[in-house]
């Protein structure tokens, strides 16, 4: 009901429900426990590995605790396996690892049992995530919940200069700001509770763009934060025009979509500042959080991460492996061994990052299952896909779609600078990565409509992969 009087409000109104909302998030977010939780993360982000390893066990047993105890959903499973609360004490990490797999089914159709029941923790919100189906799951928060997640997103910001969590910023989402029909500026709400101006991914038109751009150079964000696709579509028609803004950001998050390669050069170009990627869910898995060095480092003190390959056995150096979370930043939705179906590419080798920080990192952040593409003859395709536009002009927005393992099919809006030459080429880049016997079939469309939630999905994967 409150979503549906938004959406029908005049813009005006807009503005005063979205600020009576941020004032009552402000509230429910900065408490004094945020304040001791942020102090305690920062101390351990530069801490020795030890010191961190120490922490992580110590919150492990307590969310262990808490699921035995407490937790309907969990108690079957320990019940089920013998599990004691002694075991829990002394020996948490193996305890974990004997427990199956939470499916994003059961967490969907499942979470009243999955809930933890503990009175000391009522719940302060109920809220809802649409995944990439678009069909809503629940999660319920608690304080302790909420200030941790809350510290730790300030933690990572503070890491890389962001120094307050009320500094001027731009956000791009799925939230629908303004009527989608609407066709004049403003196509944004400012959110002056926090300084935040949230402006809409729907309205991302050549036609509006230069809107966009003034506004930004009124507003003067000291960061940006939301999807990679629409900061790189604004990017995009700024360096194609060559024009100057008057204001440079501190930097750029990308959140909830997967960050690629030439999106960041793009963004970095336009904005003149490095863009941060980050991995996290409204789910409440752990942080995976890029460093001013460009290391995407494990946050360890916010939950256990198990990277699995394809036949579920632990994943080898430089492979692309599967996301399995447990997490320290949930405690009244709790997540054991969540099968959160994202991937990562897993470095050859971990080295000593320059930042300071020894928790280890990741390669690269895929993003879905789904945006891995496999054919028979190269097996499986991650995030190296965004190199096959290397060299290419023309293309102004690309989605690859893999119906089966022998075709794909590409939907792309293009401009004058598209050429044949330049088809052939992206076919034969195309080519290079997934085969020479993949059937490419490349069409030429006006507009590529968003997927759930507002996101774009660059690549896409519809079949199943064979065993």
């Amino acid at each position: 009901m409150k979503e549906k009087i938004y959406r029908h409000s005049p813009i005006w109104l807009k503005t005063i429900l979205l600020n009576l909302k941020a004032s009552s998030n402000v509230k429910k977010r900065f408490t004094e426990d945020y304040y001791t939780y942020l102090k305690e993360y920062n101390d351990l982000w530069k801490a020795d590995i030890e010191k961190v390893l120490a922490f992580q066990k110590n919150q492990l047993t307590q969310l262990l605790t808490e699921c035995y105890r407490y937790a309907p959903f969990y108690q079957k499973r320990f019940k089920s396996l013998k599990i004691s609360a002694t075991d829990i004490e002394t020996k948490p990490y193996e305890v974990l690892k004997s427990l199956p797999l939470l499916s994003k089914e059961d967490r969907k159709t499942k979470v009243e049992d999955i809930v933890n029941q503990n009175k000391e923790r009522p719940i302060i919100e109920k809220g809802y995530t649409s995944g990439t189906s678009g069909s809503p799951t629940i999660n319920y928060t608690d304080k302790e919940t909420n200030a941790r997640s809350f510290a730790l997103w300030s933690r990572f910001h503070q890491s890389i200069g962001i120094e307050n969590w009320n500094e001027k910023s731009v956000r791009f989402s799925g939230r629908v700001v303004v009527s989608n029909t609407r066709i004049k500026a403003p196509f944004w709400i400012y959110n002056s509770r926090e300084k935040q101006l949230f402006m809409s991914s729907y309205h991302l038109k050549n036609e509006f763009i230069e809107s966009y751009i003034k506004k930004l150079n009124q507003f003067k964000p000291v960061y940006f934060d939301g999807y990679p696709s629409a900061v790189y579509f604004i990017a995009q028609y700024i360096n194609k025009h060559n024009l100057k803004l008057n204001f440079t950001p501190k930097a750029i998050i990308g959140t909830a979509e997967t960050l690629y390669d030439y999106q960041r050069v793009e963004i970095e170009k336009a904005f003149g500042c490095k863009v941060f990627n980050q991995y996290a869910s409204s789910e409440g898995s752990p942080f995976i959080t890029e460093c001013t060095a460009g290391k995407l480092h494990i946050n360890e003190d916010s939950g256990v991460f198990e990277f699995l390959n394809e036949q579920d056995q632990p994943a080898k150096p430089g492979e692309i492996a599967r996301l399995i979370v447990t997490s320290f930043r949930s405690w009244k939705t709790p997540l054991l061994r969540y099968d959160i179906e994202d991937t990562v590419l897993l470095p050859t080798e971990q080295k000593k990052c320059k930042c300071g920080c020894q928790m280890p990192y990741v390669e690269k952040l895929i993003g879905r299952e789904n945006d891995v593409l496999w054919t028979k003859e190269k097996g499986y395709i991650g995030s190296m896909m965004n190199t096959a536009y290397k060299g290419l002009e023309g293309i102004v927005k690309s989605q690859l779609i893999q119906t089966n393992p022998e075709t794909l099919i590409v939907n792309q809006i293009v401009d004058e600078a598209y050429t044949k030459s330049m088809n052939n080429l992206f076919i034969q880049n195309l080519k290079d990565r997934l085969g020479e016997s993949i059937d490419i079939k490349i069409n030429i469309v006006k507009d590529i409509p968003l997927g759930p939630n507002g996101k774009f999905d660059a690549v896409k994967r519809e079949f199943e992969i064979p065993e």
